[in-house]
């Protein structure tokens, strides 16, 4: 086992990637966790950020415009996304990010409990894709990162819908990866282990849960290493940017070796 330092880590060092500048993108989810992150790593590199989140906006930049959007909704994310694409003239980049990890037995599951998760976790995924495609057509850019989970490959109790949506981003991020392709449009995965957002660590690193969580970790990780929502955000930049254009319908795992992938 490789302990995990109980202190501070060091923050993940923040990408920094040229061609970003002035480029304008979609982001989702972008009140806390990835989402955020994302947002905030990409303003740092001088684009032009369009958040879309049911939570009121948390923070402000002056090239950062919030945009209140149920991600449940199909009419919302429609409006949201004609809002932004007349705004801005063009997309050149979507991050699909935001989504609902709620866990439910197969005996406490249904319609309801499937709807949920999966309209949020999926169909918001296929449907901002849908409605952004015009616009990233006019873009330059023309990237598309969709932000799955190695849950799927876990096998963890309550978590069969969540895992599902997961596994199933990696179907539409190939599905479409050829499609696209014939627009120059790239689209591209990362799927990240256990990483230490706010919400991750209030659950399960505080109080009497942290010991126990982070043995866990120790075991299954290969990298001593607490997974930071910027380190993610610095593999979604990367499949952004064009040092990746060589790379679509690629799965990018960011999990401190846990499943070496």
């Amino acid at each position: 086992m490789n302990p995990i330092p109980e202190s501070a880590e060091i923050p993940p060092v923040e990408i920094r990637l040229a061609d970003l500048h002035g480029r304008i993108a979609l982001v989702t989810g972008t009140s806390s966790g990835i989402g955020r992150a994302t947002a905030q790593a990409l303003l740092a590199n001088g684009a032009i950020v369009h958040g879309a989140d049911r939570a009121a906006a948390t923070w402000s930049h002056e090239k950062f415009h919030a945009h209140p959007c149920d991600l449940a909704d199909p009419e919302a994310i429609k409006r949201t996304v004609q809002t932004i694409g007349e705004m801005a003239g063009h997309l050149d980049y979507v991050a699909n990010v935001a989504g609902v990890d709620t866990k439910h037995s197969l005996d406490e599951g249904g319609a309801a409990q499937w709807n949920t998760i999966v309209d949020i976790n999926l169909r918001a995924f296929y449907l901002i894709l849908h409605k952004a495609a015009p616009w990233l057509r006019l873009g330059r850019g023309k990237a598309v990162v969709n932000v799955s989970s190695i849950n799927y490959r876990l096998g963890v109790p309550r978590r069969s819908i969540y895992a599902t949506t997961k596994a199933a981003i990696l179907g539409l991020t190939t599905g479409l990866a050829r499609e696209l392709g014939r627009d120059g449009i790239r689209i591209n995965a990362v799927s990240p282990g256990w990483v230490f957002t706010e919400g991750q660590v209030a659950e399960y690193f505080s109080g009497d849960a942290r010991a126990k969580h982070l043995a866990y970790l120790e075991q299954v990780q290969s990298l001593a290493l607490k997974i930071d929502a910027r380190d993610i955000a610095n593999h979604i930049l990367f499949y952004l940017s064009e040092v990746s254009r060589a790379s679509t319908g690629h799965n990018c795992v960011v999990d401190a070796g846990w499943t070496l992938e």
